[in-house]
C-alpha cells in the first residue's frame, strides 16, 4: 500500500512539472511585453516584442501576428473584458486549474476542435477583443505553437509567456 501512495505521488509531481507537449525552452522569448504590438518592431519569425512601458498598444495588430502579453497587461485585459483567454494544457492541468473565464483548447486536440472554436475567435474580434493563449510556465512551447497555427489562419494573437504557473503564484 505504501509502494502505490510513493508511485502515485511520484506521478503527481512527475504531471505538475511536465505540463507541456514539447522540449522546454522551444519558443521565442518575448520581452517584458505588454501585449498588443510595439515600436520595438519584428522579429524575422513575425513575432513582435511588445513595449514593456505602456498598457496600452502603441500600433494596430496586423492578421495573422504573434505578440506577447505580461501579467499586467492580460489583468488589465481581464478586467476590462476585452480578452478572449485560451489554455492550451492538457485537460488534467485545466481541470487541476487554470484562469478564470479561459477557454480549453489543448494543443493536443487543436485540430478537431479549432473549426468550432473559430467561430469564437471571430466574435472576440468583432468585438474588440484580445486572443490570448497561454500554457503551464516560460519554458513551455505549447502556447506559441498553438500561436503559430492560428496565426497562419490570418488571427492575431498573443500570448501570455508567464503561463498557469505565474497567475497562480502572483494570487490573482
Amino acid at each position: 500500500m505504501l509502494k502505490l501512495f510513493f508511485r502515485v505521488l511520484w506521478l503527481g509531481s512527475f504531471f505538475l512539472t511536465a505540463g507541456c507537449s514539447g522540449p522546454e525552452g522551444n519558443h521565442p522569448r518575448f520581452g517584458s511585453g505588454t501585449g498588443q504590438g510595439s515600436d520595438a518592431g519584428s522579429s524575422s519569425s513575425g513575432v513582435v516584442k511588445a513595449d514593456s512601458n505602456s498598457l496600452v498598444a502603441p500600433k494596430k495588430v496586423q492578421p495573422g501576428e504573434i505578440t506577447g502579453v505580461n501579467i499586467d497587461r492580460l489583468f488589465a485585459l481581464m478586467q476590462s473584458q476585452r480578452v478572449l483567454l485560451v489554455d492550451c494544457r492538457p485537460a488534467i492541468f485545466y481541470h487541476l486549474g487554470h484562469i478564470q473565464d479561459a477557454l480549453h483548447i489543448p494543443l493536443k486536440k487543436y485540430a478537431g476542435l479549432i473549426n468550432v472554436t473559430k467561430g469564437q475567435f471571430d466574435n472576440a474580434i468583432a468585438t474588440g477583443k484580445v486572443i490570448v493563449i497561454y500554457c503551464q510556465n516560460l519554458n513551455c512551447p505549447d502556447a506559441y505553437i498553438f500561436a503559430k497555427k492560428i496565426a497562419a489562419d490570418g488571427y492575431s494573437i498573443s500570448v501570455y509567456k508567464g503561463g498557469w504557473e505565474e497567475w497562480k503564484a502572483s494570487g490573482l
